[in-house]
């Protein structure tokens, strides 16, 4: 068995639905502990979630981590954080607290990884992207959620009450229906 159907295995059996990981990352996924799968080395627990979203000059060019942690009584959430090319996705999602409503998180965490499995391929083929140029995705219950697009400085990431799905949908709209008669950098600084 691969490491890649371990994790997924592990992800169905506690009811959860599993990321579509791009196969040339998927061929390297290690299983580096218990609810623990990378492509890089990990130095930081991927519950640092702002250790991931922010830059980290030790990160490779493309990774993907795939883990669940936490600590205390109910800050437990799957993290989800893939870096290939232009996009940068990072979705740290509550999951496994005691309080939490097992059925409804499993819920949310299918709607976000099933919107993110259409994200990623209209991400990495639409060719709308220049070289050094990001659309980096930020989705988390515990830390806000907002996107930011080429050509749109920090001050205009879109931060506020939205959660990570309803963040994700907007990206799916963005990626699949630009303005006609506009660049994408046009569209992303609007």
């Amino acid at each position: 068995m691969s490491v890649l159907e371990k994790a997924r295995g592990l992800f169905q059996e506690a009811g959860l639905a599993f990321p579509k990981v791009p196969e040339q990352l998927a061929a390297g996924l290690k299983e580096q502990g218990k609810w623990l799968f990378s492509t890089r080395e990990l130095k930081m627990s991927p519950y640092n979630f702002q250790h991931y979203v922010q830059q980290d000059d030790q990160a490779p060019a493309e990774y993907v981590v795939l883990a669940h942690s936490g600590h205390g009584i109910n800050s437990y959430a799957i993290q989800y954080y893939l870096v290939p090319g232009p996009l940068h996705l990072f979705l740290h999602l509550g999951w496994g607290g005691v309080y939490m409503d097992a059925e409804a998180a499993g819920s949310k965490i299918r709607e976000c990884f099933s919107l993110a499995d259409e994200i990623v391929p209209a991400a990495m083929t639409s060719g709308r992207f220049a070289r050094g140029e990001r659309l980096t995705i930020v989705g988390s219950d515990f830390y806000g959620s907002y996107w930011s697009a080429p050509g749109q400085n920090a001050q205009k990431e879109r931060r506020g009450e939205q959660g990570p799905a309803e963040v994700l949908s907007e990206v799916v709209h963005w990626l699949k229906n630009p303005p006609p008669n506009q660049s994408l950098q046009q569209t992303a600084g609007a």
